[in-house]
């Protein structure tokens, strides 16, 4: 796991077993998760899907492939698809920059995408209370997302990792 994510996970994992937020009042049980942005929204995937976090290095572009999919990279030997999170979500690309990272998510024991987004913000614990569920709609991307937090001031869409990643891949 990536070594900012690692510390990060250290550095929280006191206050969600206590269920504690930061002004300390009982917020009730959590979901833990990496917030990441495409162009000004926040959005968050569960640490439990997520293997790592990993600069942009060589993009092997892959004939054939839809438009979403950026091509494939070798993760210790692991052939891993990187898929264009933006282009999922409709949104227009964007050329890669220093802040832009692949999230490597774990479907299965044996299946690993890479995700590219725009920047890693940080691993928060989200109190489930906060959280409202999404139904999904068969029409666009809103059906990759689980639902929205309203927490510290911002809204965080959190995606469904499962549903739109056995989709396209």
């Amino acid at each position: 796991m990536n070594e900012g994510i690692q510390q990060e996970l250290a550095e929280n994992r006191a206050s969600s077993v206590s269920g504690l937020d930061e002004d300390s009042s009982y917020m009730g049980p959590s979901a833990r998760c990496v917030l990441f942005t495409l162009e000004d929204e926040i959005y968050g995937i569960h640490v439990k899907k997520i293997r790592e976090v990993l600069r942009v290095g060589k993009i092997r572009k892959v004939a054939g492939t839809s438009s979403s999919v950026l091509g494939v990279i070798n993760v210790r030997g692991v052939i891993v698809t990187v898929l264009d999170t933006r282009i999922v979500y409709g949104m227009q690309p964007k050329p890669v920059t220093d802040l832009s990272r692949i999230i490597i998510v774990e479907l299965d024991d044996e299946q690993t995408v890479g995700m590219m987004v725009d920047f890693v913000m940080e691993v928060k614990d989200i109190p489930e209370s906060k959280l409202e569920p999404l139904s999904s709609t068969k029409d666009n991307a809103s059906r990759y997302i689980q639902g929205i937090a309203h927490y510290q001031g911002n809204v965080i869409i959190l995606i469904d990792v499962d549903s739109m990643l056995k989709e396209l891949i």
